[in-house]
Formats: C-alpha cells, structure tokens, sequence
C-alpha cells in the first residue's frame, strides 16, 4: 500500500469516528427530548422505556423524592408517585424543557454524560386552588448504549427552584415536596437536594462533564 494511500484509508477512519460521534451525539440529544414531550403530554407510564432494561445500576434522583434504584424502582415511581391516574387531572400542566446540552461521549460510543437546563411551567391544584409555578433546574444525566440503542442508566434532576408565579424565587424558592408525595417510597434518601437560598451563594451544581479520559 502506498503512503498516499495508507494517508486516505486513515483519513476516512478519522471521519467515520467523528460522524459516528456526531451521530450519538444527536441520538442522546433526541433520547432527552423524548423524555421532555412524553412528560409533558402526561404519558407518564411510557418514560420507564427510556431507560436501560438490561444494564445493572440503573437509578433516578428527582428532587427530594429519593433514590429509586434498577428498572423495578424506576417503573415504581412512574406508576406511584408520578403516575398517569395522578396527572390525568383537570388544570395539572407540568412541563420542563431541556436546553443548552454539554455532553461528553467514551471513545468506544458506549457510555456518555450529559448535563441539561431545564426551564419549565407548572400548574396544579395547592391549598383548593390551581397554582401557577415557575421552575428551574439541572438534568444530571448519564447513558449507556444498550443492544445499539441509547438509553437513560442515571437520571437525576437538580432542582433550582419552583415558585409561585405571584411570589418568586427569593421569596418562596421551593413549593411543595416529592418526599412527601402519597406513594414515595425510595430505595436511598436524595442527593444534592439544594434549591436556591436568598442566604447563601447559590452555585447550583453540576457543573458541566468531563470528557472521558479512555
């Protein structure tokens, strides 16, 4: 094989590596947002499919709900806590976009970190009357390729605050509790619960991923 040659084939492998990682790139950007849309059309029992079925150690951390541990955890809280009987009622509006991504992919296209903002709009019923909330916060993500697909192996959700609309953030940071909510039952207590505070410096973790060091 002539140098020019060996040149070429090791170009176009460069290129085939690159758009393979721009294509996992758009496929875990698309997982997200599948999440975001089934989420907010209250089809609350389908998100439990977004996530591996087969890979050891999966988990979700949503606020101060707790850790709820492996795909029987996961569905658990899906059909409890936040289940489609709960939702399916009249004014509930919960929506979280999923904005501004940093993710980080493994050379081999297997695992990947991400990071996610997440502006959303909230009404539900509070004190016999709907309420209209603000919110922000963090999706702390990481995945995992399974049978050629990506799919969610830690979904944790850092919230900044949730509001009422009258009242702000400085002045009522948080309303209401997941961990209170009928049916919570956790595997592990929460981490990183830590919503905005007018008493402190608010650094608001993660912060971005680190590229992988394989």
């Amino acid at each position: 094989m002539s140098q020019d040659l060996k040149s070429d084939v090791a170009q176009l492998k460069k290129q085939v590596a690159e758009l393979s990682k721009v294509k996992d790139y758009l496929e875990i950007w698309k997982l997200q947002s599948r999440y975001a849309h089934l989420y907010f059309m209250l089809r609350n029992s389908e998100i439990p499919s977004l996530f591996a079925q087969k890979t050891p150690g999966v988990s979700m951390d949503i606020e101060d709900a707790g850790i709820y541990e492996g795909i029987k955890g996961v569905k658990r809280f899906w059909t409890t806590v936040l289940s489609e009987e709960r939702t399916h009622s009249p004014g509930w509006l919960a929506v979280h976009m999923t904005c501004n991504p940093i993710i980080e992919i493994n050379k081999d296209g297997t695992k990947a970190k991400g990071v996610w903002f997440s502006h959303g709009s909230v009404s539900m019923r509070r004190e016999n009357k709907m309420d209209c909330l603000l919110c922000l916060g963090k999706y702390d993500m990481d995945y995992v390729k399974e049978d050629g697909e990506w799919k969610f192996f830690r979904l944790a959700y850092r919230i900044a605050y949730m509001c009422p609309l009258d009242k702000g953030w400085v002045e009522e940071p948080i309303t209401g509790s997941i961990a209170g909510a009928p049916g919570n039952s956790p595997d592990k207590p929460a981490t990183n619960y830590l919503p905005y505070s007018r008493y402190r410096i608010n650094i608001f973790p993660p912060p971005p991923p680190e590229p992988f060091k394989d």
